[in-house]
């Protein structure tokens, strides 16, 4: 059992400050016990002259305490440390609706992003046919913007930025068509005591490739087999022709054949020229560029 706290004698109390009436009693051992303050003179500043023995006695200036060396920036052994770097700030980023029934409609991704759909998500196009129930989600991570297929029947088509690498059987769009890019054409080898099947010479020594337009519900239509250096794409005097094509450009889109697929080289001067992403693929998006789900066109804005 603790024992309590005695109170000092009143003998061992400084004159004026004896306890009085009022004083709290003694509190058990370890805890603090509350007495009357004793009134104390300010202690200077270092460095700042203080008087004792009255107005009249002797002044005496006490020095500032030494600083380590190792505090002191510039001098062997300091430690400075840097400055906290500011948190950096949250990228907001907006959709513009720029094509389809909800032209004109704006809206302000969440922090995290949203989904996109027909029936499911943040943003719906309920009236779009090519939509599917949930078709694309808007990603923002570390500060910048990316979208993703998730599965749609219709695919999720992005701006070509200048150019952009395909690969045989890609889809890209141009206007209101949807082409794809077929590849290489490799000649068929003879079958040893069958006949050869006819059709036009193969050019010698030249690499053939082509594209072909697809229609709705996936089936194919005009087609452009070559071995010419660019095939071209447009209103007119291209190699595939739309005169009065809406969204299209006299020269709006060319590839360009490579050894592992084409290059395919935006010329629409703003109209934009798509490309398909893979399903799955987290594709990053800069302000300016268009997404095209459907029939619907979304602008990506940066907002402050």
């Amino acid at each position: 059992m603790a024992e309590p706290v005695v109170p000092p004698a009143p003998s061992a109390v400084p004159p004026g400050l004896r306890p009085s009436a009022r004083t709290p009693p003694p509190t058990a051992a370890g805890l603090m016990v509350e007495r009357p303050p004793v009134a104390r003179a300010p202690a200077a500043p270092p460095g700042i002259v203080s008087r004792t023995g009255g107005a009249s006695g002797p002044a005496t200036t006490r020095p500032p305490p030494p600083v380590p060396d190792s505090a002191m920036p510039g001098r062997t052994g300091a430690t400075t440390l840097p400055p906290r770097p500011a948190p950096p700030a949250a990228s907001r980023f907006g959709l513009a609706v720029i094509a389809g029934s909800a032209r004109g409609q704006r809206y302000k991704l969440p922090v995290t992003g949203c989904v996109v759909g027909r029936q499911r998500g943040a943003i719906l196009f309920s009236d779009d046919v090519f939509v599917s129930p949930l078709h694309a989600t808007f990603l923002v991570k570390d500060g910048a913007l990316y979208v993703r297929d998730e599965s749609s029947a219709s695919g999720v088509f992005v701006t070509v930025g200048g150019t952009e690498a395909l690969t045989p059987r890609t889809l890209f769009s141009a206007g209101q068509r949807l082409f794809r890019y077929t590849g290489r054409i490799e000649p068929q080898p003879p079958v040893s005591g069958r006949p050869a099947i006819y059709g036009a010479p193969m050019p010698s020594g030249q690499a053939v490739y082509g594209v072909e337009e697809v229609l709705v519900g996936g089936r194919a239509g005009r087609a452009v087999m070559t071995a010419a250096p660019l095939l071209t794409i447009g209103l007119a005097h291209c190699d595939l022709s739309f005169p009065g094509e809406e969204g299209l450009a006299g020269r709006h889109c060319e590839l360009s054949p490579t050894p592992t697929g084409a290059l395919l080289r935006d010329l629409s001067g703003g109209l934009g020229t798509y490309v398909r992403l893979a399903s799955g693929v987290e594709r990053p998006l800069r302000p300016g560029d268009r997404v095209r789900l459907g029939q619907h066109v979304l602008q990506v804005e940066a907002l402050g």
